[in-house]
């Protein structure tokens, strides 16, 4: 049984491993494939320890099916307010996906973004070459703003796309 709950320090090792298993699974071709097995557990951990250890910590929940982390998802509003409120990671572990954990985790997202933010857009960006995570958030109803050139955290570049949904409740309510 699926249940989402609060993610707080105490479980920045779970979502750092989630983090980069689903990079190691869907990353492959985007991100070198040595920074992908070799460096970006430690550099997940690193990051989500940080972010945890901050005045500000940022609104996360973590999706636990049967009790096991499986999944997680991260807001940071503040990182471009003009643009909406900014949902900075979703990610599903491999073979968990196809069981509604990421729409239980996209709604709870959208909850949040419009508590906190009413009436500002939720939006998010993703590897144009995540053909999947493309298509799940074009099924989502998100709509292409915009497309650029990244930094990647492996330290190369690669083309991105930003999503955006200008009503967040459309995804609470399963309207999308």
């Amino acid at each position: 049984m699926l249940a989402l709950r609060p993610a707080d320090a105490e479980d920045a090792p779970a979502i750092a491993a989630l983090h980069a298993a689903s990079w190691r699974a869907s990353y492959r071709g985007i991100l070198p494939d040595d920074y992908l097995d070799q460096r970006a557990a430690d550099e997940r951990l690193a990051l989500w320890r940080g972010r945890f250890e901050a005045a500000s910590p940022p609104w996360a929940q973590l999706a636990c099916w049967d009790g096991e982390p499986v999944g997680f998802v991260c807001l940071l509003p503040e990182e471009a307010p003009e643009l909406g409120v900014y949902l900075d990671n979703l990610h599903v572990l491999p073979g968990q996906q196809g069981r509604g954990i990421g729409r239980a985790l996209m709604a709870a997202a959208a909850a949040e973004a419009s508590r906190i933010a009413p009436g500002r857009p939720l939006y998010l960006w993703v590897y144009e070459r995540n053909a999947d995570a493309c298509a799940v958030y074009g099924k989502l109803g998100g709509e292409v703003m915009e497309r650029r050139e990244v930094d990647t955290p492996a330290g190369t570049r690669a083309a991105a796309l930003r999503y955006s949904w200008a009503d967040p409740a459309r995804l609470i309510a399963g309207k999308a």
